[in-house]
This record gives C-alpha cells, structure tokens and sequence, in this order.
C-alpha cells in the first residue's frame, strides 16, 4: 500500500511539472510573438536565404562528365589549364605508356593491365598541379582585391562598380574571377547569388568567406569597409604563417634535392670515368632491369618526401 500511495505521488508530480513546462512554453511563445508583432514595423534587415550558403546538391550528369571528372577534368571550368584539356589528356597517356612500358620490363607483359589505371592517375596529378598552382595564386592576389573594393567604397564607390574595378586592375586569374562577377552584377543578377557563384567557381575558403561576409552586409547592414579589412588582414596574417612554415621547411627540402641528385650526379661522373662499368646498365637485359627499378624507387622515394614535407607544412 505504501508503495502504490509513493507511486501516484510520483506520477501527481511528474504531471504536474509536465503542465508547469507546458505552461512555461507556451508563455515563451505568446512573449515572442508579441515582441515580433511590436519590433515587425521596425526592423529594416532584409531576411537571408541561408540556402545560398549550402553546397549545391549533385546533378546528375551524363557519361561525358563521369568520364571527365575520373580523369580529372572539369568541363565547367576549362580555364584553369593553359591548354585545351584534350592535350593535357593526350600527354597523360604518353606518361602513362612510358611508365607501363618500365613496368613491363621488369614484370612482363601482364603490367600492361595497369595502363588505364596510369592513365587515369597521370591526368588527375597533372590536372591537380594546374588547380593546385592557379588556387595559390587566387590566394596571394586576393588581399590587394580586397583593399582595392575597401579603398573603392571608402571613397563613395557603390560595390557593383568596386567589382569592375577589381576586374580591370588586377592581375590574373582574380581579374577572370571578377570579370565573371561583374558580368553577372550587370545583367541584373543579385549580389549574393552572383558572390556566391563567384565562390563556388573560385573553389577555395578565402572566397567563400569573402561572400558570406559580403552577403551578411548587403542584407543585416555595417561598416563593409571595416569587415573587408579585416578579413584581408586574416588572410595576409595567415600566408606570412605559411611562408613561415614553408621557410622552417627548408632544410627538408634542401635534403631531397641532394637526395634526388646524388644518384644522378654518382651515375653521371660513374659514365665519365668509366664508361664500360656503367654502360651496363645500358646494354645488358638484365642491366636494364636494374636501372629502371632503380630509377622508380627514386622517383617514389621523391613523391613520398615531397607529400611529407608537404603535409607538415600545410
């Protein structure tokens, strides 16, 4: 009995603290909405859109553009390589060939099973190198831009017509970034969709924060001028970081250019001296074995010494 007495006490009062939170609820809510219907007439912020801040959803694409992005390719930027991307293609598969050509001297003819996956890897390093080197440059141009639209609002300049500025002073690929956004600005599209655009296309973090932070404004209102400055001052502190560590990293990197280099010059000075003992290498099946081996292994120990080096810095 006394338990039951014990347990309807405990179900009295977990109800009634359930009808106290309810109550408590619903007082919140009546409070918001009426500081909403008071401050409604009031506020002047336009309301943002925070889709426009997400990553854009996966389309689906055709044959074609599965088979470009396998190889590294990206259709919709064909700008960012200097050269048409059939011919980049064209000499990742020379690589490739050459590459499968060494492996069949040492395993057979069954290492020419590897030469789509060569090809395949060949294109997406050599299409990386080009975004790796023009995404580097996007980064070092982009804190002068930024000052340039800073110095241009500061004076009276609207942002539309500080983009076209930016567009025609600076160098490239940030004048083609900026071109591309003020074409856009021109025929009437909106701000932060255009800046967002930019964004995406651009492909690096320095932009994405310069959109969100310029869509924030032309939306909640502040000093842009103010914002802009700072987050150029972030960027130009955190590539003197960089170059710091890119400096400290120097030592490493001295040791794999004499790493690199000491076989070639011992085999370089090995033909001069004594021409018979290295022609070996050269001449002889077996000597040609051991040469390409030997020139893998040092080509692979370069690749993992540069991605160390590479990953300690960044």
């Amino acid at each position: 009995m006394t338990l039951l007495v014990a347990a309807m006490l405990i179900l009295v009062g977990f109800g009634f603290s359930g009808w106290m939170v309810a109550q408590s609820q619903a007082l919140e809510k009546r409070l918001i909405a009426r500081r909403d219907d008071v401050l409604r007439h009031h506020i002047r912020i336009q309301p943002i859109d925070i889709r426009l801040f997400a990553r854009p959803a996966a389309e689906k694409t055709n044959f074609k553009a599965r088979a470009a992005g396998w190889l590294g390719v990206d259709l919709e930027r064909p700008d960012i390589c200097p050269l048409p991307w059939w011919i980049i293609i064209g000499i990742a598969a020379i690589g490739a060939d050459i590459a499968v050509s060494a492996l069949s001297s040492l395993f057979g003819s069954m290492a020419w099973l590897l030469l789509p996956v060569a090809w395949v890897l060949f294109s997406r390093i050599i299409f990386y190198w080009f975004k790796a080197k023009r995404r580097n440059k996007l980064v070092r141009q982009f804190p002068d831009a930024l000052m340039m639209i800073v110095r241009s609002v500061r004076v009276g300049v609207p942002v539309s017509e500080a983009m076209h500025i930016v567009a025609h002073e600076q160098p490239q690929p940030t004048a083609g970034e900026f071109t591309m956004l003020a074409n856009q600005l021109s025929i009437g599209e909106p701000l932060d969709k255009a800046i967002m655009g930019m964004a995406r296309h651009a492909d690096i973090p320095d932009y994405r924060f310069f959109a969100i932070a310029l869509t924030l404004q032309s939306k909640a209102g502040g000093a842009l001028s103010g914002t802009l400055e700072g987050l150029a001052d972030i960027m130009r502190k955190r590539a003197a970081v960089k170059e710091r560590a890119h400096a400290l990293a120097s030592e490493a990197r001295m040791s794999i250019y004499v790493l690199t280099g000491l076989p070639v010059l011992v085999g370089g000075g090995m033909a001069v001296l004594n021409p018979a003992y290295i022609g070996v290498l050269i001449t002889d099946p077996f000597g040609n074995k051991l040469l390409t081996a030997a020139v893998m292994l040092l080509l692979t120990g370069l690749g993992a010494m540069q991605l160390i080096v590479k990953k300690s810095v960044s």
